[in-house]
């Protein structure tokens, strides 16, 4: 086994649990649809956050490549970070099974699930100070600019209370991150 493979152990574990948390409670939200009402908002931002964990491990792969000289606790610090802030975003966006007593879905988001999305912020502005690590100090500026971009969309669908307002920042968000793939990961992993 090589120390790639140890290191990333750990990350991929705790990444792995958020997802299937994550997959689990999307579950749970379907299954109980009859005694809670369901709502898209949610559920648009737990898909996002499983496309953000499945890209973390494909730049996993990319860091082993990068890393020439090898991982430092610092290197695996910031990892590690950014796999904790998947795994809370993916832990807290939908009920799980034990906390959907009562209230509907959109009611649990407001007062428990929009918390996943401080997590998901943390882990878009994490990658700025990666980014800059990976290219020698020098920021990837669409990265930069993109990053900031998604974490400031993020931040406003947490702080609002408007359905007017979570509509048009999640709408926003879903054309910058296609935009983001499509122009700076041009494939999975790049």
């Amino acid at each position: 086994m090589s120390n790639f493979e140890i290191i990333t152990i750990t990350l991929s574990f705790i990444v792995g649990i958020g997802v299937a948390q994550l997959l689990s409670s999307f579950a749970v939200a379907f299954r109980g649809r009859t005694e809670h009402s369901l709502h898209w908002m949610p559920f648009a931002w737990g898909v996002v956050i499983l496309l953000f964990s499945i890209q973390y491990w494909f730049a996993l792969l990319d860091l082993n490549k990068t890393l020439a000289g090898g991982w430092d606790w610092l290197w695996y610090g910031q990892m590690l970070i950014l796999a904790v802030a998947l795994f809370l975003a993916g832990a807290l966006v939908l009920p799980s099974r034990v906390s959907f007593a009562k209230g509907d879905l959109l009611d649990d988001f407001v007062t428990h699930g929009r918390y996943s999305l401080v997590a998901l912020a943390a882990y878009l502005l994490g990658w700025i100070p990666a980014n800059m690590r990976m290219n020698n100090g020098e920021p990837i500026h669409e990265a930069f600019l993109f990053n900031i971009a998604l974490a400031i969309l993020v931040l406003i669908a947490f702080k609002s209370r408007s359905s007017r307002v979570w509509l048009t920042t999640t709408v926003l968000f879903y054309l910058l991150f296609a935009l983001t793939l499509l122009s700076i990961y041009s494939t999975p992993g790049s």
